[in-house]
């Protein structure tokens, strides 16, 4: 572990949390109780494990998840987990009327969902003062920092896991932050459809549907297929934000040992670019001809295009040879076409990028980017179960393998004609020449072994796993890397349901994808990680988790202060910090979400040593609060409302123009029988205009205005 004075330690407010976590919980179990559990797509289990028993592969029972396979790729309990992780169910997602992943996790303790942003370019989560990658069933779907990935739609995911620290022990490409994996909506036993249409401002129009149930009477094969078709504006003037996607799923399981399921998607967003790249002055703050209207467009609707079509076929198996042995493999081919295609203001490097002495007009850059591009990923393990005396083992040994090929052509341009970013006037700018890019081909594999073992209440959990990353591009020297990472977590679980612990994880980060870093391919991350929590689940309707922790990251990816696109690699990061997480249910109609996050991010080498990392608040905190009631003997209608506090966040360099905080309030009303869901919600319900960042280079990122969404559901 490296020890650094020059970094401040975390708030005793994060100390305090974790040391009064069990004297805050002995009061509330007198309210509250069991929730009652109505029989509905959520409660339905993955196939194969049991209707209304939850599984880590399956849908989240309400808002307390107790069980996932993010923090150990098996079907772990999370309160036996030394690692903090959340898990976000479908009835969340729907009940906060989420259309993104980054809005999925807006109550997610130490999760700045929207720092950059209603970008149409990608999610941006970032945890921990880190970017974080995004995982699909375990294998890795998306690369932050690249253009035209693979994004979501939640309407075809059942649960959104959060897994802080280090995780390379168990996936290979991981910050020190940590990663968020998904999991897909698979074919279930019951029969169940629904279909629905939603409406909201930016005349957004949708249309979507979900089915599952058996395609034969023995119930050997299950089916799902779920559609989403959309058509709608964004909040930035000019830019369209259209989807559909096709998500079909065929389940395949012999016998009670076997269990196969093959999941196709073919996906296509037209979408134009939103982030308009505006100047500080007039956006953070005010020029002397005020601010510049946040929806500004700063392109040109004859050329600006953010179109990405994925096409992807998953395989899920998994065989149980005995009680004790079982057998999985994870496969995925993807095939990714995207072009980007924008034009955006020259506002870096300069605190007064303005052309003309009134400071109104500036210059623009034109640059555009087509790239085809094929993944295949493959992650096969064998779990064992062991009693060695008192001493139960559940083991876990496995390799995945990664391969990723592009091809693509990039080429930019600068238009010296004046913009006036506040009364402009659109003309159409002289597309760029588009050169082919040397082709790409990037290969990783790891090999990982891991013990759960478990001696009364004492609970260990110890990785370990080596990488070998090959990447060549055509023209240079090929380029290898390889690090051996690893995990030791150490629990004890007391009778009353806490369970504190102590972890040490080391992670190693390989960056996938051509035209990221200034100076060619990007070097790998290296870091390391202790933590500290504890977990508190007694019962059903009660979960807390809190925990601190210690992190240094190496070779960092932050903004070019030159500007554009590219990105350069620091030195090395401290970051420090603590999260509390409840959730509870009260007296079976009442779910609280409560979160706060501390995160003292800071630069330890280099000319901006003891700055502050961009695009991370110091503080993060939200409430959300649900209630369910019947009204004139009417039963199924629910209210609920949320805020949230972003804290103030720094540019990364001299911290000189950082980002004020700002409080958000969301609410939802809505009313559900055996058949009808309708439902409101209305997000930034003051209309708060905000910037959710701005970085050392110049630009400023706008946040999320005010979204009214109204959905109609028929159940069948």
């Amino acid at each position: 572990m490296y020890f650094y004075s020059e970094r401040h330690r975390p708030s005793l407010l994060a100390f305090a949390l974790l040391g009064s976590v069990g004297s805050l919980l002995g009061s509330t179990r007198a309210f509250a109780q069991e929730p009652a559990q109505s029989v509905t797509l959520d409660t339905l289990s993955v196939v194969g494990a049991g209707q209304g028993v939850e599984s880590a592969y399956g849908p989240v029972q309400g808002y307390i998840a107790k069980r996932s396979a993010a923090g150990t790729k098996t079907d772990a309990l999370l309160k036996e987990t030394p690692q903090s992780i959340s898990v976000v169910g479908e009835e969340q997602v729907r009940d906060q009327a989420a259309t993104t992943i980054q809005e999925a996790l807006r109550y997610t303790a130490g999760v700045n969902a929207d720092a950059y942003g209603p970008s149409t370019r990608g999610d941006y989560p970032r945890l921990r003062g880190s970017d974080v990658a995004i995982y699909l069933d375990g294998l890795k779907l998306s690369d932050p920092g690249a253009f035209n990935e693979p994004r979501p739609e939640p309407y075809t995911l059942s649960r959104f896991e959060v897994l802080r620290g280090p995780a390379s022990m168990l996936y290979g490409a991981s910050s020190t932050g940590g990663l968020v994996n998904l999991v897909s909506k698979l074919p279930q036993d019951v029969p169940y459809s629904e279909i629905g249409v939603q409406f909201g401002n930016f005349n957004r129009k949708e249309i979507r549907g979900d089915t599952t149930g058996r395609l034969n009477e023995d119930g050997t094969l299950l089916y799902r297929f779920v559609g989403l078709g959309r058509l709608s504006d964004s909040q930035t003037d000019y830019v369209p934000y259209d989807r559909y996607v096709i998500n079909p799923s065929l389940t395949w399981k012999p016998d009670a040992s076997t269990n196969w399921t093959i999941i196709g998607l073919h996906q296509k967003d037209a979408y134009g670019a939103s982030d308009a790249f505006l100047p500080r002055e007039g956006t953070l703050y005010p020029g002397p001809n005020g601010l510049i209207p946040l929806s500004r467009f700063t392109g040109d609707r004859n050329f600006n295009t953010y179109e990405t079509v994925t096409s992807s076929v998953t395989s899920l198996f998994e065989h149980r040879f005995s009680d004790a042995l079982l057998l999985r493999q994870n496969l995925r081919y993807s095939h990714i076409e995207g072009t980007y295609q924008s034009v955006y203001g020259n506002v870096f490097g300069a605190d007064t990028p303005f052309l003309d002495a009134a400071r109104r007009t500036v210059g623009r850059y034109t640059y555009g980017r087509d790239a085809i591009r094929d993944r295949i990923s493959t992650d096969t393990s064998a779990q064992y179960r062991l009693e060695t005396g008192p001493v139960s083992h559940t083991f876990l040994g496995g390799i995945d393998v990664r391969q990723y090929y592009e091809r693509a052509r990039s080429g930019g341009g600068y238009d010296p004609r004046p913009f006036d970013l506040y009364t402009p006037t659109y003309v159409s700018v002289t597309p760029p020449t588009l050169s082919a890019e040397p082709a790409l081909a990037q290969n990783q594999a790891g090999l990982y072994l891991q013990d759960q073992a478990r001696l009364g209440s004492w609970i260990v959990l110890a990785s370990v796993r080596h990488d070998w990353v090959n990447s060549n591009q055509r023209g240079s020297a090929a380029q290898t890397d390889e690090a051996t990472t690893g995990r030791i977590g150490l629990m004890y679980e007391f009778a009353n349901g806490m369970t504190p612990y102590v972890s040490y994880a080391t992670s190693f980060n390989p960056v996938f994808g051509g035209g990221l870093c200034s100076g060619g391919l990007c070097k790998p991350l290296q870091g390391e990680q202790i933590e500290g929590g504890i977990k508190y689940n007694p019962l059903p309707w009660l979960s807390v988790n809190a925990s601190i922790y210690d992190t240094v990251e190496r070779n960092r990816l932050t903004s070019d202060p030159a500007g554009g696109f590219l990105s350069i690699q620091t030195g090395k990061v401290g970051i420090q910090g603590g999260e509390i997480e409840a959730l509870v249910t009260i007296a079976g109609d009442t779910d609280i979400i409560a979160a706060y996050a501390y995160t003292d991010a800071r630069v330890l080498s280099g000319d901006t040593i003891g700055a502050r990392v961009e695009s991370m608040p110091l503080h993060l905190a939200s409430v959300w609060v649900k209630h369910r009631f019947s009204l004139f003997g009417i039963p199924g209608f629910q209210v609920g409302g949320g805020v949230r506090y972003l804290g103030e966040s720094f540019d990364g360099s001299t911290n000189s123009f950082n980002t004020p905080a700002v409080t958000l309030a969301d609410a939802m009303i809505g009313w559900e029988d055996a058949h009808w869901r309708a439902q409101i919600n209305v997000s930034n319900i003051a209309d708060t205009q905000y910037v959710s960042t701005c970085l050392s280079r110049g630009d400023c990122f706008v946040g999320t205005s005010r979204t009214v969404l109204g959905t109609l559901t028929y159940k069948f």
